[in-house]
């Protein structure tokens, strides 16, 4: 017998939800053929048999969340029989059930204390008025989806369920209901949104930030551009132009820890990008290493791996500084979160024709704003004055970028 069970998809992962099963009990499968889908805080991605045999137990609910390391499913080879599971596993698993968020209109739930006691239950569920699926002289369902009927009203015996072996979970309740009027909706939290909650709690508390604006002079960058037969962005000179400035200053490109900091040997420049359910940041490994065509590509490559879901964790981890930018919404200035271990972020605005004042003449120019936040345990205000300095000599003499 071999166990499917929840893998560990990168440092900060602790638990994922089960999206979907493709195979249900007592299908057949293939060894490498894909049994369920998980959704992780990065991605979404397809777990697969490791044998060739027969789906057994499946343990967790589609839209329930399961620790790292948790058994998901098992696969029975020739012959292997599921073994029944006994009462106190029974209970433990309706206990945990109990407590997983859902993907229906409930996205919490509180746990029952004591041995299980149902009883309030509605007279339609005694023996006599089970369907076949019925276990135990009651019909099969999780505790929170009995919770959840005596809220709603709704009588279970007339639920089909959606659960292993016929069991009635907590989805099928919330199915089972008029859907909420349309100026009001509950939305569960992704695992992607928790993180992103988690990390930006520990970013912007605990790390002393300030900020740092300059405004440049892109007109020769914006020219440069279109010059360029391959397809480029504004971006893609920024990420080039950051990574060289890196060089000139490790300081910048650096991790706080408690007991000294780490100056990183290798330019590793995040790239946050959006998507449905919140931001992520791709990274670009090695970027002083390449040309600003390499990166436009890398770049367009990850960002379309974002929004699918299909980031590997070497894709999105490991970044030693992280570039934000809004110009393409029309975002003129704003400020970012730290995303640690990094110690700084780039803000990038809009790049836009106004009238600036050259040699004492009112002439138009292309202008963009930059704004960095700076961890300030790490980065001194004259020390990232300095970073912006030299970005500044890259961004307005684009040229250096190919040299």
């Amino acid at each position: 017998m071999a166990e499917i069970i929840m893998p560990k998809m990168g440092d900060a992962m602790t638990e994922g939800k089960v999206v979907r099963w493709y195979k249900k009990a007592g299908d057949a499968v293939k060894k490498g053929e894909p049994v369920l889908e998980i959704e992780t805080d990065k991605v979404n991605l397809d777990l697969e048999a490791e044998q060739d045999g027969t789906v057994g137990e499946i343990a967790a609910d589609e839209g329930q969340m399961v620790p790292v390391g948790g058994r998901l499913a098992t696969i029975l080879g020739a012959g292997e029989k599921a073994p029944a599971p006994s009462e106190p596993q029974r209970r433990a698993t309706d206990k945990k059930d109990s407590v997983k968020h859902t993907t229906g209109e409930y996205a919490e739930a509180i746990e029952t204390k004591g041995p299980r006691k149902d009883k309030s239950a509605p007279p339609e569920t005694t023996a006599a008025a089970q369907p076949p699926h019925s276990t135990e002289g009651r019909q099969r369902s999780s505790p929170l989806a009995r919770r959840m009927a005596r809220e709603l009203g709704v009588d279970l015996s007339g639920v089909k369920g959606s659960g292993p072996g016929g069991r009635i979970v907590a989805r099928d309740i919330g199915e089972s209901k008029a859907p909420a009027a349309p100026q009001e909706q509950s939305i569960p939290l992704s695992a992607m949104r928790r993180t992103i909650a988690k990390r930006l709690s520990e970013s912007i508390g605990p790390i002393p930030h300030f900020f740092l604006t300059a405004d440049y002079d892109v007109t020769n960058l914006v020219s440069l551009r279109g010059q360029i037969e391959e397809k480029t962005s504004i971006n893609d000179f920024v990420v080039r132009a950051v990574a060289l400035a890196l060089r000139k200053h490790p300081n910048v490109n650096a991790s706080w820890g408690e007991e000294a900091i780490t100056q990183h040997g290798e330019i590793h420049v995040g790239i946050a990008v959006s998507t449905p359910e919140g931001l992520i940041t791709p990274v670009v490994r090695n970027a002083d290493r390449k040309t600003v065509l390499q990166i436009a590509q890398e770049v367009r490559a990850l960002a379309e791996k974002a929004k699918n879901r299909k980031l590997t964790p070497n894709e999105y981890q490991g970044s030693t500084f992280t570039i934000s930018n809004l110009g393409a919404w029309g975002i003129e200035e704003f400020t970012a979160i730290i995303n640690p271990p990094n110690v700084a972020i780039l803000a990038v605005g809009a790049a836009e024709a106004r009238a600036v004042v050259v040699e004492r003449q009112i002439v138009v120019r292309e202008r963009m704003k930059v704004t960095m936040s700076c961890d300030h345990r790490v980065v001194d205000g004259a020390a990232g004055a300095e970073f912006l300095r030299t970005l500044r000599q890259y961004i307005e003499q684009p040229v250096r970028l190919f040299l």
